[in-house]
């Protein structure tokens, strides 16, 4: 059940979406220490987050690097407090629904021999208490004019203002373009179509189409039909500020997905109702270098004959906070979920036994791979029922 838990949480940070700016505007004025520098700051990577240890005053955080946000992200009553408040802008989260959102300054904090000051982020509420990180690092360390380099394989995040010091790196190159202030490449999903991909390390997928591009392709071209192995109505996304709307969505069985001239063979993926983003699951299969001066991300695979096949099962069932309780928000009917009796909107209200009153409670059970649990739900009808099924 874990693969299925992460999933709901995909892309739950929506907030580098930002329009015009109201009190305070995008600007990447804060001071980095060092000049000619390269420096090697060791990262984790685990269920798909990049996380770097970050020291302020004489304690140590956690940080997540989330290349989809346009800048930070400090979490109300967090021990990582804000300095002071910088003024508000106006986000908008997957729905189209505007938000005004506070700006506040980050204290003074060291990242590997780093120190960096006057760094500002976004002052959210946190979504989920099972997170294990405490603050979060946008996009605008690179926007600074920081070349990245981030290799989950030697654990390492290398960040250098030398514009020449990964020329000779070797891989496929995508050149992007900044929306919003975060990179956006293309790709292909199909032959003959292309798809405008943002470059979020925040979502854990290798690639999630956006509903609109699924619709264009099924529109433009029958055969890309035969890729489309479901459909369904729901929701799996948790937002900055709630969940997704419920909509239409589709189960993609995908030939191959090719990123700059290297093919992802043999993938399974799902639409979503906001962009199509490729995630930090692109990670496991080789390192990113990212050059803002020439906009580009150049993936180096650790292991390359030219294509990966990669053969991963469907997302078949997610899980969404519903009235603060963990709820069904899409299920596939082809899935072995669905045959034995989850349905769209049930709740969850215990597990073998146990009350699951919060959704933090759902996505901190211990769930054992190959076992088969008792869920109690109620479901969209409101009667209660007993569902049994395997992790």
């Amino acid at each position: 059940m874990r693969k299925i838990l992460l999933a709901a949480l995909s892309g739950f940070l929506l907030h580098g979406n930002y329009s015009q700016a109201q009190e305070y505007s995008y600007n990447v004025k804060f001071t980095v220490s060092k000049k000619n520098f390269v420096d090697s700051i060791p990262i984790e990577f685990h269920n798909g987050r990049i996380i770097l240890k970050a020291f302020s005053g004489d304690r140590e955080y956690r940080f997540l690097l989330d290349t989809g946000s346009s800048q930070g992200v400090i979490y109300e009553n967090s021990m990582f407090n804000y300095v002071r408040k910088r003024g508000t802008i106006t986000s908008h989260d997957a729905n189209g629904t505007s938000h005004k959102i506070m700006t506040v300054e980050y204290p003074r904090f060291r990242i590997g021999s780093l120190v960096i000051e006057g760094y500002c982020g976004s002052l959210l509420p946190r979504q989920s208490n099972s997170d294990s990180h405490d603050a979060i690092i946008g996009f605008d360390i690179i926007n600074k004019g920081l070349l990245a380099k981030i290799d989950i394989a030697s654990g390492m995040l290398i960040l250098t203002d030398n514009r020449r010091f990964f020329d000779r790196e070797v891989g496929y190159v995508m050149k992007y373009r900044l929306l919003r202030w975060v990179p956006n490449v293309k790709l292909s999903p199909f032959p003959n179509c292309t798809d405008e991909a943002r470059f979020d390390t925040g979502s854990r997928r290798l690639y999630e189409m956006s509903n609109r591009s699924c619709t264009t392709f099924s529109k433009a071209i029958y055969e890309f039909g035969s890729q489309i192995e479901g459909i369904t109505h729901g929701s799996r996304t948790i937002a900055s500020f709630g969940k997704e709307d419920h909509a239409q969505m589709a189960f993609l069985h995908l030939d191959r997905v090719m990123m700059g001239g290297f093919s992802f063979t043999d993938y399974h993926t799902i639409t979503t109702q906001g962009n199509s983003r490729i995630g930090s699951e692109l990670l496991n299969y080789g390192s990113v270098i990212i050059n803002p001066f020439r906009k580009e991300i150049t993936f180096c695979p650790y292991k390359d004959e030219g294509y990966y096949e990669v053969c991963n099962k469907q997302m078949d069932i997610a899980f969404v906070p519903m009235n603060g309780k963990a709820s069904v928000g899409i299920i596939w009917e082809g899935s072995r979920h669905f045959r034995n009796g989850f349905r769209q909107g049930d709740v969850i209200l215990s597990i073998n036994g146990a009350p699951i009153d919060t959704f933090d409670l759902f996505l901190s059970y211990p769930f054992v791979e190959g076992y088969t649990y008792t869920f109690m739900v109620r479901g969209a009808d409101g009667l209660i029922r007993t569902v049994e099924s395997e992790r």
